[in-house]
């Protein structure tokens, strides 16, 4: 069965007889006579029967008739939407950010920037850790995501772009007072209470970070545990601990916290957006607005 099979039907039924749709359809009328007995073939009973000169539908056919229409007015809507979709006129973009690296610069310009360009397309925006960003664009829940590089970015099934590269400081209580400004030493930080986040939460980060708190000679006590910079940073503020926070943190300080960089600790991290290979319609237009604004 096929859509010319229904197609056709619907005219005879609208139009009265097979001779006045082969007219309105500009189809040969024995064309559309086979095709509607190829469909009551398949089907197993009659759709139409002779009345005089002319053909109506059974009681079978009017049956078949509306749901045909329905089926033929669903598709001619997909088509319609998708349409729309692949034009770049409607539809859903789903992206994911994480908080903190999104306060300012380029993602809320390329969100700006979208927007203006595309209204009619909703942006669905998703807070998410990196590591769960690139899992969720990879299996298809995330059209593309702002995340930082991590051991599960799989070049292979992933497009990317780089953005920038950010690095490490250090955020402690403005109640701490180190006595000096600038660069912080190991003496100064040396017995500090740490507020870290799980392995689990962005493993690859989490090694790297270990290894260069080592290299400086810091033998981080970690006193409490969060899942993300945002409440860890809350922690800080509240006096709590102390915390190692990306810098891009320092876009939007909270109160009563200090940034400072540590003498020799330093840990780039880059910041990316990534899509899928290859990318759908909607990551291909948010891709877009990154470069008018980048």
């Amino acid at each position: 069965m096929e859509l010319r099979h229904l197609r056709y039907l619907v005219a005879v039924a609208d139009f009265g007889g097979v001779n006045a749709a082969a007219a309105r359809m500009r189809v040969a009328q024995p064309a559309i006579s086979r095709q509607i007995k190829d469909l009551e073939a398949e089907l197993g009973f009659a759709l139409l029967e002779r009345a005089g000169r002319g053909v109506v539908v059974t009681d079978a056919g009017r049956v078949f008739v509306e749901a045909a229409r329905d089926i033929l007015a669903r598709v001619a809507q997909a088509a319609e939407s998708a349409g729309k979709i692949a034009a770049g006129t409607a539809g859903t973009v789903r992206v994911g950010l994480l908080e903190s690296a999104s306060w300012s610069g380029l993602v809320p310009k390329t969100f700006f920037q979208f927007s203006r360009t595309h209204p009619k397309i909703r942006l669905d925006v998703v807070p998410m850790s990196s590591v769960d960003q690139i899992e969720a664009v990879l299996n298809g829940r995330l059209d593309a995501g702002f995340v930082y590089r991590q051991d599960n970015l799989d070049p292979q099934k992933l497009v990317v772009r780089p953005l920038r590269t950010d690095d490490i400081v250090f955020a402690a209580s403005t109640e701490l007072d180190f006595g000096h400004e600038g660069p912080l030493s190991l003496e100064d930080i040396d017995g500090l209470p740490i507020i870290g986040f799980p392995r689990r939460a962005a493993p690859a980060y989490y090694d790297r970070l270990r290894a260069a708190l080592m290299g400086i000679g810091f033998d981080a006590e970690i006193t409490q545990e969060a899942e993300n910079e945002t409440t860890m940073l809350s922690l800080v503020s509240a006096g709590v601990g102390c915390a190692f926070i990306n810098s891009a943190a320092m876009n939007r300080p909270p109160r009563h916290v200090q940034f400072r960089k540590v003498v020799g600790l330093s840990l780039p991290i880059e910041f990316v957006f990534v899509t899928r290979n290859p990318p759908g319609s909607m990551a291909r237009l948010l891709d877009e607005s990154i470069v008018l604004v980048k």
